[in-house]
């Protein structure tokens, strides 16, 4: 029997525009906020002040080496925290609908395989649907310190 049998994990799910959910361990997300972003460069969604820090705001898409959804499209700003060694503290990442609490147990996890295109870590079906989990490193995490 597995150690991990009776572990949950708090989890965040997150929305591409395409529909899809991209999954982050919850402990790494600081602070959600709505926004409201104006037409233009998909690619330039600005710069957040958040508690004394200057953020650049990129798009969940394009984080996950996906096309940036269009600027207005993004209703909500994650800020996630890196581990305490990163060089940048803070990350922002925009996206396209409401973040979602998840609260799973390990058992309830079951690996799938990876879709084409994007860069993601792997991928996960949970209660029939399908996830997608980025890299922690590109948010600062490095492997092993995220519990």
């Amino acid at each position: 029997m597995s150690e991990y049998v009776n572990e949950t994990l708090d989890l965040a799910a997150l929305p591409l525009a395409d529909g899809r959910q991209v999954l982050l361990p919850l402990l790494t997300l600081a602070e959600v906020q709505q926004v409201k972003f104006e037409a233009g460069d998909a690619a330039d969604l600005g710069t957040l002040k958040w508690r004394g820090h200057d953020i650049e705001v990129v798009s969940l898409e394009a984080f996950c080496g996906l096309d940036a959804a269009p600027r207005e499209q993004h209703t909500t700003v994650g800020i996630f925290r890196a581990n305490k060694d990163s060089k940048q503290p803070f990350q922002a990442l925009a996206f396209c609908g409401l973040a979602a609490h998840m609260n799973v147990s390990a058992e309830q996890v079951e690996t799938e395989a990876l879709p084409e295109g994007g860069n993601f870590a792997s991928a996960a079906t949970i209660n029939g649907e399908t996830y997608l989990i980025p890299s922690l490193e590109a948010l600062g995490y490095k492997e092993g310190t995220v519990h």
